[in-house]
């Protein structure tokens, strides 16, 4: 019992300091790290699809800022043969955190303020806790190979757009019980209907927060969306769906804490002699 969770808090550290290698992101200190374009990408470039027509070709995408590049979240995609495929919705890379990067879901802390009383969702050291969402467009116009320009025109300007007449919204198509969205002036964005209208196109930003009673029993919390054009004289077309995984997780017992916290001194002390050892070597 006692090794399983030491195990699990040695990799839960190990995802933590993993997520530090991460190429710097543009706006993070902002608290975004998300933004909205659309898919210039006519025809698919490669993989059993190559040649066909990008089902997701002029439609809204939501952008993970991962560096230097973009991750789109929840794309229309293809499945089944490339001499008959179907059209999805959606794509298998649909979930914040990526299931690829084996990320837990995004803790909830203790709120404060406006959010008193609730757990919360936090900016920490994972680049996907950094939940503000922006217009592609606000990284157009700096200078050349800044850090923005790089993320601007990445992917050979697939993302880069003008989002001209486009009206978005952010529909809630599903959510846990219990999981509500506010914002920083308003804790729940869907008390009135199931579309939140986040601007236009080309300039807006909206840095959302998830919450839960501070009562909310322990387990993982999600939502599903899908970003609409609401706009009209736009051939922009709406998202696929994607999913933010949240999860409520009990205090650690003083005992599971302390053993943490001793794996964590004997990483560092396993490493410091690895490192002396490779030293001594040269």
């Amino acid at each position: 019992m006692r090794s399983n969770a030491l195990c699990a808090g040695l990799a839960g550290w190990g995802i933590i300091m993993a997520s530090f290698n991460v190429s710097a992101a543009v706006r993070h200190h902002e608290g975004i790290g998300f933004y909205i374009g659309y898919d210039g990408l006519a025809t698919v470039a490669s993989s059993t699809y190559a040649g066909l027509s990008n089902p997701n070709a002029d439609r809204l995408t939501l952008l993970l800022d991962h560096g230097e590049h973009f991750h789109g979240i929840g794309a229309y995609s293809y499945t089944g043969p490339a001499s008959a495929p179907d059209v999805m919705p959606t794509n298998t890379n649909n979930r914040i955190p990526e299931t690829y990067s084996l990320e837990s879901p995004l803790p909830l802390g203790a709120g404060s303020g406006l959010y008193s009383g609730t757990l919360r969702s936090h900016a920490g050291s994972s680049e996907y806790s950094h939940l503000g969402i922006a217009s592609i467009q606000s990284l157009a116009g700096h200078a050349s190979e800044s850090m923005e320009d790089i993320l601007f025109q990445s992917s050979n300007n697939r993302w880069s757009g003008q989002l001209d007449n486009v009206q978005l919204g952010l529909r809630l198509v599903q959510s846990t019980p219990g999981l509500r969205v506010g914002s920083e002036t308003t804790t729940d964005i869907y008390s009135t209907g199931d579309v939140f209208n986040l601007g236009m196109g080309n300039s807006f930003e909206f840095k959302p927060v998830y919450w839960v009673d501070a009562a909310a029993p322990e387990g993982i919390y999600s939502a599903t969306f899908q970003l609409l054009n609401t706009g009209v004289g736009s051939p922009i077309g709406d998202s696929g769906t994607f999913h933010f995984d949240f999860a409520v997780s009990p205090v650690p017992e003083p005992e599971t804490y302390a053993m943490l916290v001793a794996g964590l001194f004997m990483v560092t002390a396993i490493a410091r002699r690895r490192r002396g050892s490779q030293l001594a070597s040269h």
